[in-house]
């Protein structure tokens, strides 16, 4: 893997901080504590191409000052073998199959368990709501081990266009000698912190982690996103209707 030039460097990590904020998260967020770095020297995903499948309510400066565009050598603050780690238990209690495999270099994940969702998810509840972003942040992580985002798509709102234009990124990730690794998040509705709006939404502050992601092309390396872990960043807006959660979107902590 190249080292960029300064220049160069800047221009993408900038590239890869916008299109952060122009996607739409799973509990809203992908980028907060961690930054995107581009690993490919003149051909580093465009906006449209590199952004996190999740949406981000806020890059660090790392993100957005170009000091980590490139994961290679001692300017990268991963070595240059880093994996995100997977789940062995999904969200949902689901246990992760034995015949599991990760996507490498050299395949895309095998086996990968399809979530489900719990009844608990279907209740009007504080426990019905996380229940429900648990279901969710999984469907986000099965998207991202295959390629197929009906499961998130069909927990989203339609209204969420940043939500559907990060579906298609992800799909378009997919297939030939590209794919994508890693994208496990969660999100903690936070202690006394659930609120139904005069809106009939609800907004609940959360703790976001993930455990970053890898975009892979032509058996290397194209763009990767680091882990992170908040509980500051953002604010999950939920509704209830006919019976059923809809995710809304992911806010900076406090702006609704």
């Amino acid at each position: 893997m190249g080292t960029h030039r300064s220049g160069s460097m800047q221009r993408t990590a900038s590239g890869v901080a916008l299109a952060f904020l122009a996607a739409a998260l799973v509990t809203g967020c992908s980028g907060g504590d961690g930054s995107a770095e581009s690993a490919s020297d003149g051909g580093s995903p465009s906006a449209s191409a590199s952004a996190s499948p999740s949406e981000t309510a806020s890059v660090q400066p790392t993100a957005s000052g170009g000091s980590t565009a490139t994961p290679s050598g001692s300017e990268s603050p991963l070595p240059d073998d880093w994996r995100p780690q997977e789940p062995t238990v999904l969200a949902t209690g689901q246990k992760v199959p034995d015949d599991y495999e990760p996507a490498t270099l050299e395949h895309p994940a095998r086996n990968v368990p399809k979530p489900v969702m719990p009844e608990e998810a279907k209740n009007e509840t504080e426990a019905g709501a996380q229940a429900f972003l648990n279901y969710r942040l999984a469907a986000q992580w099965y998207a991202f081990q295959t390629g197929d985002t009906s499961l998130i798509s069909a927990a989203t709102s339609p209204s969420c266009d940043r939500c559907t234009k990060q579906y298609e990124r992800i799909e378009e990730r997919f297939g030939g000698d590209s794919w994508m690794a890693g994208g496990y998040e969660t999100a903690q509705i936070l202690p006394n912190s659930f609120v139904k709006r005069a809106s009939s939404e609800y907004t609940a502050p959360i703790q976001a982690t993930s455990s970053g992601f890898l975009e892979i092309k032509n058996g290397r390396i194209d763009s990767r996103q680091l882990p992170y872990d908040s509980d500051k960043l953002l604010d999950v807006t939920l509704v209830y209707q006919n019976g059923a959660w809809v995710y809304i979107t992911a806010s900076p902590r406090g702006s609704l």
